[in-house]
Order: structure tokens, then sequence, then C-alpha cells
């Protein structure tokens, strides 16, 4: 079995690093972040600036780790491969990020979730009714941020409203799909790759899409393109995070088969489902109805899935979709240093760990 560490293209080993386009952008986007925050005073965004990891729970400052910032990085390189200056992008790229947030909140409550970045994460600290405002507020303020645009056609800038709604839209449609399949074991492989495809896909696709409508001063065959891209982003992170969900391990903070036992619906699982023999499959049933699922429940579907060679299937869905994208960027003549900035990104996709 390829290394899923190396890259699907050449064989060469890939780091799991960030790519240095994140380290290029994170002041600028962190700064924005905080300067839409700061001047709001009422308590109730003290939360927020804990959830966002600027404080603890009593309000004292603090630098806590921010997570990736995968969305707005994304805009902003969109933004520059087409010729736009990154900064005019950057009321979506916070847009994008606040929106995340606030889809982040809700999820962890319809979870149960209690952590998140390795924290007690807010409705554990404040209650359900606190967190669900919170998480509005920070939808609130991401559509706020958006109309900060500047230096684009009043045209562009109505347009960017426009898709930054439908793709957060989209993305609420996969989280109610996402619930809709919980406690089922007849979810097709289909059926699931169409719900991350908003779930997921659609805000990355949506990060990308705005950056080159910003850059680009209107939409084309490059915005098309990028889009496309985008596209085809989110569906290989989501199937990466599906993939570790299952076979990630203790050092990410999950342990072997977490995903099995919160019986959640990620590509693995629905993976094995579909395809084990008809025997194995009222097992997988018996095993999926009862309250939890033990270890030893556990360990018979990750053997299902070793058999199936599940995880290796998962990573070719992965890389069948970075291949369509390579063979996209490759189409749109991009400048040398823009490409090589998608291509660096793309490959720490396929393997990111944390």
């Amino acid at each position: 079995m390829p290394d899923p560490s190396s890259s699907p293209m050449t064989g060469c080993p890939v780091s799991t690093e960030l790519p240095p386009v994140f380290a290029r952008h994170q002041d600028a986007i962190g700064g924005a972040l905080r300067a839409e925050l700061e001047c709001r005073t009422l308590s109730m965004y003290d939360s927020l600036r804990y959830y966002m990891g600027w404080a603890t729970p009593d309000g004292t400052r603090s630098d806590n780790p921010e997570g990736k910032r995968l969305r707005p990085t994304l805009c902003l390189l969109a933004c520059e491969a087409v010729g736009g200056d990154p900064a005019d992008a950057l009321p979506v790229a916070v847009a994008i990020e606040f929106v995340h947030n606030f889809s982040l909140i809700h999820d962890d409550i319809e979870d149960g979730d209690r952590t998140r970045h390795h924290r007690p994460t807010l409705w554990v600290i404040w209650g359900e009714p606190i967190a669900i405002v919170a998480g509005n507020n920070l939808l609130a303020l991401g559509n706020i941020a958006a109309q900060k645009l500047r230096n684009v056609a009043a045209e562009t800038s109505v347009a960017a409203g426009h898709i930054l709604t439908e793709r957060y839209l989209s993305m609420m449609e996969g989280q109610y799909l996402d619930i809709a399949y919980e406690g089922r074991t007849d979810v097709t492989v289909g059926e699931y790759l169409a719900m991350i495809e908003r779930k997921t896909g659609a805000l990355i696709k949506g990060s990308v899409e705005l950056g080159a409508l910003v850059g680009s001063g209107g939409s084309g065959e490059i915005v098309d393109g990028l889009r496309a891209v985008g596209d085809d982003l989110g569906r290989i992170y989501q199937i990466r995070d599906d993939v570790l969900g299952v076979w990630g391990g203790p050092a990410l903070g999950k342990p072997i088969g977490s995903d099995i036992t919160r019986k959640k619906n990620s590509l693995p699982v629905v993976h094995v489902l579909e395809h084990v023999s008809d025997v194995e499959q009222r097992e997988l049933q018996r095993i999926y109805a009862g309250d939890e699922i033990g270890a030893s429940d556990v360990e018979r579907v990750l053997e299902m899935m070793d058999h199936l060679g599940t995880q290796r299937w998962c990573q070719k869905q992965a890389e069948t979709r970075w291949n369509r994208a390579r063979n996209r960027l490759g189409s749109l003549r991009l400048s040398p240093d823009a490409t090589r900035d998608f291509l660096e990104l793309g490959e720490y996709l396929l393997v990111w760990e944390a």
C-alpha cells in the first residue's frame, strides 16, 4: 500500500506541516478577525473571544491555538492567483471564517462534542442557549464583514454577498442531511458524498470562488475554474478528516475507531456498510443497533474495513479528486507562484494530520 504521506503523483514524501502560504496570510487574517470583535463590548462577546482562542472564559487575554484558517487562506490565495490584492478580499475572508465558526459552535451542540481545539467547547462553559445565540452572532458578524468590501465594483460586491449566502445555505443543507442520516445503516456512498459536498465542500468552494471573484473583478473562465478546484479541495479535506476519524490515533487526540464508537456515518463506515456480505451486513446492523459500541465491536468493524481495503479506497477517492484539480490548475494559466501555492496546499490536504 502506498504511503498516504507521499504524493499520489510522484510517490515522493509530502510534508504534513502547513505550507508556507498559511504563514504568509495569518497575521492579516488574525488582525482582521480580532478587529471585528474588539469593538463589541457586550459581555456575550466574551464567549466568542474565548471560542476564537483570544481569551480565557473569564475574559483574560490569551493566545490559544486558532486552527489552520484554511478557508480565509484559500480566499486570499485565490485573490492573489488572479492578480488581485489580497487586502481587498480580507472582508470576505473574515466573513467566511466567522460563518465557519458559527457552524462549528452549532455542530458541537448537535453532536454533543465537549471539546474543540483541545479546550472545552462553548456550550460546555456557557450552556446551550448562549452557545446558540453566540453562533448566530458569528453568522451576523460574517454578513457584516462581507459588506465592507472596498475597491471593487458595486456588482461584484453584490455578487459576493449572494455567493456567501448561497454557500452557507448549502452548508446548512448538508448539516441537515448529516443529522437525518444518523442511525441509518443504509446510507449509500453516493448519498454521503453528496452530503459532504454541501456540509464541508460548499464553504471551501465558496472561499476560493469569492477570492477569485474579488481579485478578478467579475466572473469568467478563471473564476469558474478555481471554483471547481475549490469544490474538489472541499471533498478532499472531508475525506481526509473521515480517515483520521477512524485511523487517526491518540497522537491526534482521537482514539483509533473514534468515529465508529460515536456511530458517525463517515465515509469509511458508509463504505463498509455498503460492501460487506449479507452476513456481515446483519452483524454490522446488530453492532450499530446497540446503545453503545464496545471495544470488541470496534475491532470487528476495523477488521471488516481492513479486509475490504477501506482506508486505501478512501484515500484513492481523495487522490482522484486531487488529480482532477491538478489538471484544472494546469489549464488556468496561473502564475508559477500561484500554481505552486495551490499544488502545495492540495498535496497537504491529502496527508494533513492535525
